[in-house]
């Protein structure tokens, strides 16, 4: 399409003064449905890339943990690959409506996950099982009931006689679906598995680490709390003296 749009461009530019402003087209509008809706979806897609370009560092410090804020932009990546397919499933084209509605999926999918995963930082225990269940009882209630409330309310616009508000209806109906699955299903038998014990992946943990490397801690190097600001102090070995200090003497 580029390179006809091209050919085009370049063929009217040797045209004379009065056609230098021509342009193609099809008798029955295919052409332009075409670019329309290659633009449409140009911009579902970057909305969708933009909104986990966000989400992903906005978790990572809330959670303050590297690891757990990846696994929850990969849950909502999931909720949107999953809305995406019930725009198929329904036999919807790609339009206004649904490019638009796209872009709000992140915005919407993040809301249930990000709560989970701040409740798993909190938590006071160092092991993953017992970060997760206090995770499911200080949270997982008020999660599920927001989500009730919302799937609720989206039900009466499923049933509305306009098509706008059919769609946009189970558009939220299943993005919420979606996102409270993901989020009380997936995320939490994933951090079951693999989350984060302790201090690991913690930003906090990280920036030391990065710290000692920047300001020269090497191996063989000690932590010490009066190191004049380097952060470690050499071990005496045996090439270096123990210097003693003499007893004051009173004359």
């Amino acid at each position: 399409m580029e390179k006809w749009e091209d050919f085009t461009q370049s063929e009217v530019s040797k045209m004379s003064l009065q056609l230098s402003g021509g342009f193609q087209l099809t008798p029955n509008g295919v052409w332009h449905k075409t670019m329309r809706q290659k633009v449409l979806v140009q911009s579902a897609v970057g909305g969708i890339f933009i909104g986990l370009g966000f989400a992903a560092p906005v978790l990572i410090l809330a959670t303050q943990n590297l690891l757990v804020g990846l696994l929850a932009t990969l849950c909502i990546g999931a909720v949107v690959i999953s809305v995406v397919s019930v725009i198929s499933i329904f036999g919807w084209s790609l339009g206004v409506q649904e490019s638009i509605n796209l872009c709000l999926v992140v915005g919407l999918a993040v809301d249930y996950v990000v709560h989970l995963a701040e409740a798993y930082h909190v938590a006071p225990s160092a092991d993953r099982l017992q970060r997760v269940r206090y995770m499911l009882e200080t949270m997982g209630i008020s999660v599920l009931s927001g989500a009730c409330t919302t799937l609720g309310s989206s039900l009466f616009m499923i049933f509305a006689k306009i098509k706008f508000f059919t769609q946009f209806g189970v558009f939220i109906f299943a993005t919420i679906f979606f996102s409270i699955l993901y989020a009380m299903i997936c995320f939490t038998a994933v951090l079951v598995l693999v989350g984060p014990q302790g201090s690991f992946g913690s930003l906090l943990s990280i920036s030391n680490w990065v710290a000692t490397k920047v300001s020269g801690g090497m191996k063989g190097k000690v932590l010490c709390q009066s190191c004049d600001g380097r952060g470690y102090k050499s071990q005496l070995t045996e090439e270096e003296p123990i210097i003693q200090n003499e007893p004051l003497k009173i004359k």
